[in-house]
């Protein structure tokens, strides 16, 4: 396959963005604004999330890009991955705010049958202000802002999956509708060839030239040949009906255009190695845990903090007796936990434990995209090596069914049942040939899919690459 003629991008449609959220609503209904920092954020989320709850059902045909385009701006799916990936965010910023001072206020009161030490009063009430700074932990904060981090990668490895799931499942239903089109089509060209054949068959039976066994055979095929039509037009209306509630439409309104020329040459020997979505879900998991484990080790070492605290006596009472009403501690503390009750060595355990199972998780996902790809490329050339020997067949038994009828017409040496027979043969092979093709398109689909390239084929990229990178860009500030 020439991968020059591959698509790479494609025109995102859509509206203007804006900045406020219609979906993020507060008590009083008003649309959420997004502040300054997340802006950039915002808008990608506007393009999957925010916007397909305001824009109406898809409706009217739709060609195959544009129905994978309006499933990926409508499903739920990608609007709830959509909104974990700003969670997972707002989750480095918690961990970040380790290496800042911690500031705390309180109100404190005391009461005793007799005065307080240190007080001419047996009622104190004072005002506490304490401030905290980490100085060195030996990676506590660290391990967790990796562990974050990792977290976020992993959500964004799961809009890049919801994107990729819903694009391949509306890729393939739309597909399937264009098949049973095209199953009901060659149906129909059957009637049309039988019932022409049956006509015949009545008019040499009124000049006593058939008999009534041939018409009512002939009438029998035509009537089997019905029920297939109406067998086809049911698949039909079953497949739109799955593909209006992929791409959200609120009624059947089938298909515009052919399916595109590269999406059967997808599978070709030069395709990308397998990748999928869940393989960097997977390895970002694994990513995750090897901060667990860092985190639990570095849980058992020391931490040096600088701690401030100012106490204010709130009446004449509560202050010390020949002090001043405010007094000032600073300490430079110095802590290192002995003995949690085997706690520390559990924690540790447990993640050793999580990074293992990780690994696994890892190896199996790449495992099975792996596999996945080889059993659709191999699908795909058996199919395509068919291509020839199904073409052949069928100008074959063409040329074998004029044939017949002639012979039939004008020498007399073929019986009604060879012509019957020749027709439903001719027929069956061109539904084989439609299989044949179609297949093509939907192991193209799960090819793209398990070489990452579903978004980039049908212009998915820009919206969410909108999401990912500007939620990067926020996870970095």
């Amino acid at each position: 396959m020439n991968t020059s003629s591959f698509p790479t991008t494609r025109p995102h449609p859509g509206g203007q963005g804006s900045f406020r959220l219609r979906g993020m609503r507060g008590r009083k209904g008003a649309a959420f604004s997004c502040p300054a920092p997340m802006a950039a954020v915002c808008l990608g989320l506007m393009l999957w999330a925010g916007t397909a709850q305001a824009q109406p059902a898809a409706t009217g045909p739709l060609s195959l890009d544009e129905a994978v385009r309006a499933a990926a701006r409508w499903h739920p799916g990608v609007r709830n991955a959509a909104q974990q990936l700003l969670q997972a965010n707002e989750g480095i910023a918690m961990a970040r705010s380790g290496y800042l001072p911690q500031v705390r206020a309180g109100i404190g009161a005391q009461f005793g049958n007799n005065n307080i030490s240190s007080y001419d009063s047996r009622r104190v009430q004072t005002g506490t202000l304490g401030v905290s700074q980490m100085l060195y932990d030996f990676g506590k904060v660290a391990s967790v802002v990796d562990e974050a981090e990792a977290a976020t990668r992993a959500t964004r490895a799961q809009v890049q999956q919801s994107i990729d799931d819903v694009a391949r499942d509306t890729a393939q239903a739309w597909v399937e509708v264009h098949r049973q089109q095209a199953l009901g089509q060659v149906a129909r060209e059957q009637i049309d060839g039988v019932q022409a054949l049956a006509d015949l068959v009545i008019e040499r039976e009124r000049k006593g030239a058939g008999t009534r066994s041939d018409v009512a055979q002939a009438q029998a095929r035509v009537e089997a040949a019905r029920v297939q039509v109406l067998g086809a037009d049911a698949l039909a209306s079953r497949a739109r009906l799955n593909l209006m509630n992929l791409v959200g439409g609120r009624s059947a309104d089938g298909i515009a255009g052919e399916p595109p020329a590269w999406l059967a040459q997808a599978c070709g020997a030069d395709a990308a190695e397998p990748a999928t979505p869940a393989v960097r879900l997977a390895n970002a998991r694994r990513e995750e845990a090897d901060a667990q484990v860092r985190g639990a080790r570095a849980r058992r070492l020391p931490t040096l903090s600088l701690d401030g605290t100012i106490n204010h006596a709130l009446s004449g009472q509560s202050q010390i007796a020949g002090g001043s009403s405010t007094n000032t501690v600073v300490a430079l503390n110095f802590s290192v936990p002995l003995y949690e009750g085997g706690g520390g060595d559990a924690r540790e355990r447990a993640a050793g434990h999580a990074l293992g199972a990780a690994d696994a998780a890892l190896e199996q996902a790449r495992q099975t995209a792996r596999q996945n790809l080889d059993d659709a490329r191999s699908l795909a050339q058996s199919y395509v090596r068919r291509d020839p020997a199904l073409a052949a067949r069928v100008e074959s038994i063409r040329t074998t069914r004029d044939l017949y009828r002639q012979q039939y017409l004008q020498l007399g040496t073929r019986s009604l049942l060879d012509l019957l027979n020749s027709e439903q043969e001719y027929h069956a092979a061109r539904f084989e040939q439609v299989e044949s093709r179609h297949e093509q398109y939907r192991l193209g689909t799960l090819c793209l899919y398990n070489t990452d390239r579903l978004r980039s084929a049908f212009g998915l990229e820009e919206a969410q690459d909108a999401t990912t990178t500007a939620a990067t860009g926020w996870s970095a500030r």
